[in-house]
C-alpha cells in the first residue's frame, strides 16, 4: 500500500493573506506542501476585515481561515487593526495569526496585540519563498490542535 496521498485526498486548508504577497503564494504551497492549501489574498485591511466578519457572522456557511498571515506596512486599517479584529472575536480568536514584518521592531507590536508569530521578511525572492514554506510546514505539519475545532461554536 502506497503512503503517497494525492492532493485530492488531502484536506483543503485555507490561508487568508493580508497585504501584497512577497511571492506567488499559491505556487509555493502547491509545489512544496504536503497539504492542499487554498490561498485567499485580501489586498488591504478593509477587505480582510470584511471577509473575516463574513466568516465570523455566518457560522453555518463560511468557515474561518485555518491561518491568517498579515504583512505589516499597508494602508489603513493597518495590520494591527486586523490582528485586533481577529483576536477580539469569540469565533475567530483561536485562528493563528502570523505577521510578516519588515524588521524586528514589528515583533514587539505583533505579540502585544495577540499575534502568534512574527517573521521578518527576507530580502531575496528565494528567502521569501523559503519563509512561506516554513510557515506552512510549521502551522500545518508540526502544530497539533485539539480534536475539536478551535473555531467551533461553544454550547
Amino acid at each position: 500500500m502506497s503512503s503517497i496521498t494525492s492532493r485530492e485526498e488531502r484536506r483543503e486548508l485555507t490561508v487568508l493573506f493580508v497585504g501584497t504577497p512577497p511571492v506567488d503564494l499559491q505556487r509555493v504551497c502547491d509545489e512544496s506542501s504536503a497539504h492542499a492549501i487554498d490561498i485567499n489574498v485580501a489586498a488591504d485591511g478593509r477587505e480582510a476585515i470584511s471577509r473575516l466578519t463574513d466568516a465570523d457572522e455566518s457560522a453555518d456557511t463560511e468557515a474561518p481561515p485555518d491561518l491568517v498571515v498579515i504583512r505589516f506596512g499597508f494602508r489603513l486599517p493597518d495590520g494591527i487593526t486586523v490582528l485586533h479584529a481577529i483576536k477580539s472575536s469569540p469565533r475567530l480568536g483561536a485562528v493563528p495569526v502570523v505577521v510578516l514584518g519588515r524588521d524586528e521592531s514589528d515583533a514587539e507590536t505583533t505579540y502585544e496585540h495577540g499575534g502568534n508569530a512574527h517573521v521578518t521578511v527576507p530580502e531575496t525572492a528565494d528567502g521569501r519563498a523559503e519563509i512561506i514554506g516554513a510557515i506552512e510546514r510549521f502551522w500545518f505539519g508540526w502544530v497539533r490542535y485539539p480534536a475539536e475545532s478551535l473555531t467551533a461554536e461553544q454550547s
